[in-house]
């Protein structure tokens, strides 16, 4: 970590077990942009303690793009832990270098470390790209970021949505504000999509409805927003909503033959796509898995983000009222998971996650706890996805056909 950010980022020593849990860093690598690096405590530690260590390391990478596993080619009588690492990164399809630390005061003969790593790598049948080097030696720096950069070109490839979108179209951002509203700026994925709309100079028009007027059939409300549809004209070809209006949404944007007047989506799914790199149908396809459930079965709603929650929450209040409403009252067992971290969850028994858009996480923690599920045996769907289906079926057709072809949509 210290050589690549060429500070103290970490604390070093001699002594093992200094680094007592996984530290972050972000930098500025011009070939590859911005990165975070993660440096884990050694993962060769006994005991409890050892074992929360590596629990730890494990989850981290888990999460990673890249996993640069180092290794002292000086000291190597069992491997284990390194076989360990290099399986697990295997079966998350993790891309891995490996970096073989000289520590330039134990080496006597310098000759002796090539046939050294080639053992090494040997044993570990493990033939990626390997460097070898003494980190403690500052001048290594540019060495190793070259070989993580020549390595690494995938680092940071931005994930494309909605590319049928250009400049001549206009796209209708529906964004009411209750309680929980943030003062001053706009909610993540809101302010994301808006910007990277933007920057494709897709113009947007941003619009607030009065959810509780709506919702109480009042016409100056819904006149309001027919004009507003009007305004934008044919230039408009997309409506993205708040998960928490598709209901009015879906049914303001039908004609008298309950044909669609303009595509929409919701923020909630657009965050869906992009935060699993495009992984959408397995959000869809956890409708399924809700439309199963039966009395006694157990669901786990999980928000990434950690906020006081007011009036008409989503995942707390929402969500669960309409489970409610659909199945019955203390029919379903529904759990509550806040924050970035599923590790404590026994996720294999629950019938079903139903996950926010996952805004205040990174999309490799995203990923992470997709493959969980899937190892679980868990079925996973998304807000924005399993409030359209409450609407209707058709809301969520509506919802995900800017996705995928007309045909997957159908299929989905």
């Amino acid at each position: 970590m210290n050589t690549i950010t060429q500070q103290e980022t970490s604390i070093v020593d001699k002594a093992a077990g200094t680094t007592a849990d996984v530290k972050q860093a972000l930098m500025e690598v011009h070939e590859l942009g911005p990165i975070k690096l993660f440096d884990t405590a050694g993962m060769d530690e006994r005991g409890t303690l050892g074992q929360k260590k590596l629990q730890k390391s494990r989850t981290t990478l888990k999460e990673c793009d890249l996993a640069i596993l180092v290794i002292d080619p000086i000291n190597q009588l069992d491997l284990e832990i390194e076989q360990q690492v290099i399986s697990l990164a295997r079966s998350r399809n993790k891309h891995l270098l490996l970096i073989f630390n000289l520590f330039s005061e134990k080496i006597s003969n310098p000759e002796e470390i090539q046939p050294l790593t080639e053992k090494i790598i040997k044993r570990l049948h493990c033939h990626t790209k390997h460097l070898t080097v003494d980190l403690m030696d500052k001048e290594t720096a540019p060495q190793v970021i070259d070989f993580i950069t020549k390595n690494a070109p995938f680092l940071n490839k931005p994930t494309y949505f909605l590319p049928h979108l250009t400049s001549k179209d206009i796209v209708f951002l529906n964004i009411p504000m209750d309680e929980e509203t943030p003062s001053g700026r706009l909610l993540r994925p809101q302010a994301l999509v808006q910007e990277k709309l933007i920057r494709r100079f897709v113009p947007t028009f941003a619009y607030r409805m009065d959810l509780k007027k709506a919702r109480s059939a009042d016409e100056g409300e819904r006149g309001r927003f027919q004009r507003a549809l009007k305004l934008l004209g044919s230039s408009l070809q997309l409506l993205i909503t708040d998960s928490q209006a598709i209901d009015i949404i879906h049914n303001w944007t039908l004609d008298k033959n309950r044909a669609p007047l303009v595509n929409i989506t919701t923020f909630s799914v657009i965050m869906a796509y992009l935060m699993s790199d495009g992984r959408l149908q397995e959000f869809v396809n956890g409708i399924e898995a809700f439309k199963q459930l039966k009395m006694g079965d157990k669901v786990l709603i999980a928000e990434a983000c950690n906020h006081n929650r007011m009036a008409e929450d989503i995942g707390t209040v929402q969500i669960p009222k309409k489970i409610e409403q659909l199945f019955g009252k203390n029919m379903i067992y529904i759990d509550h998971a806040f924050g970035r971290d599923l590790s404590s969850y026994t996720l294999s028994k629950y019938k079903l996650v139903i996950h926010c858009g996952g805004c205040m996480i990174d999309k490799q923690k995203i990923r992470a706890r997709l493959d969980d599920l899937i190892a679980a045996n868990v079925p996973v769907t998304n807000y924005g996805i399993l409030l359209s289906y409450l609407r209707s079926p058709k809301a969520l057709e509506r919802v995900v056909q800017p996705f995928f072809s007309p045909q997957d949509s159908r299929d989905a």
